[in-house]
């Protein structure tokens, strides 16, 4: 056995392709000394940057696992400038459960990140990815989407460092990566995120949400893949194949806490827009309704603020606290820049 409860035999500057995996011991009575095999791959060749694509921290977020997946399949190392790390189901107990959490411990794997780290399996996968992968990176791409519960439009999201230099080298990317919607968010994250540990490291953290809804959604997974292309490319580790050259309209936006809205009772939550619109302050976003107690009258549901409607719930029954959807609006980048 192992002195830790997390290894691989991945030989990190070994030139090369090496595909293997993170073993996360766990023990159960069925298997005492047992492990979660988790996948990883590796791509070096030459000098150039370190950057991490990982898909899977919740299980139930299929668009990235699947490009991350084709990625492995079809990348070729010899093509690569640097060095390219790929987990393509992070979490791997929730990716095969199709869970937002693993079924091991409950642990939400993009809620682990503290500043401190449990004793559980879910921890001891972010705690490898923290201290171990992260500082050896320049770069990490972390792929999301709504899951099960919530569907957006396809958007890249940066969180921007409060140093400049970090903060130019971000939006950068982001702009680079021309999604038709760029979501920036300035400021060290508050929660346990991944992106809280790549600003530990001194790593820029791109992310995005890609669709939802519990399914894979073909344009949410080109806007995916396309930005993942065209962010090698701007690192120049991977020359920029021609199908992805094209430039296109791209909104930089983001949002406030103002600017969620959640149910304030149980009831079946009937949209009164669709994503993608845009709307007011004030302007009616839906009505909740009891069909369980039918005589009662709708309680109807507000936007809090204007902008435009990029995330909305995908499950129609809600519970009181369940969020509902949030908004966008457009920024500057040097609006964004100049933030606290």
């Amino acid at each position: 056995m192992s002195l830790s409860p997390l290894w691989t035999d991945i030989d990190w500057n070994r030139a090369g392709r090496q595909d293997s995996f993170l073993n996360l011991e766990h023990s159960v009575h069925r298997s005492a000394y047992g492990i979660v095999p988790i996948p990883i791959s590796l791509f070096k060749n030459g000098s150039g940057p370190t950057l991490l694509l990982m898909a899977g921290s919740h299980g139930d977020e299929y668009e990235g696992q699947a490009i991350l997946t084709r990625l492995i399949q079809t990348l070729d190392a010899d093509s690569v400038s640097g060095r390219i790390i790929v987990l393509p189901a992070a979490n791997l107990p929730a990716a095969l459960e199709g869970s937002r959490v693993s079924p091991l411990d409950g642990g939400n794997l993009n809620r682990c990140f503290g500043d401190s780290i449990s004793d559980n399996p879910t921890s001891r996968i972010a705690d490898y990815i923290a201290n171990t992968i992260l500082p050896m990176c320049d770069v990490f791409f972390d792929f999301h989407s709504g899951g099960s519960s919530l569907e957006y439009m396809p958007c890249t999201y940066a969180t921007v460092s409060d140093d400049p230099d970090k903060a130019a080298d971000t939006l950068d990317a982001l702009e680079f990566m021309n999604a038709p919607i760029a979501w920036a968010h300035k400021g060290i994250p508050q929660g346990s995120e991944a992106g809280r540990a790549a600003y530990r490291n001194g790593v820029v953290y791109l992310s995005g949400e890609f669709g939802g809804g519990g399914r894979i959604s073909r344009q949410a997974t080109r806007v995916a893949e396309r930005a993942m292309y065209r962010l090698m490319a701007h690192l120049k580790i991977l020359p920029l194949a021609s199908e992805w050259k094209e430039e296109i309209e791209s909104r930089l936006m983001n949002a406030s806490q103002r600017h969620y809205f959640y149910a304030d009772r149980d009831g079946i939550f009937e949209p009164a827009a669709a994503l993608g619109d845009e709307v007011g302050r004030g302007d009616l976003a839906g009505t909740i309704l009891n069909p369980e107690t039918p005589v009662q009258a709708g309680v109807r549901v507000f936007f809090p603020e204007s902008g435009t409607w990029i995330c909305s719930r995908a499950i129609g029954r809600v519970r009181r606290g369940d969020c509902l959807g949030h908004l966008l609006t457009d920024v500057s980048r040097e609006e964004i820049l100049a933030s606290e």
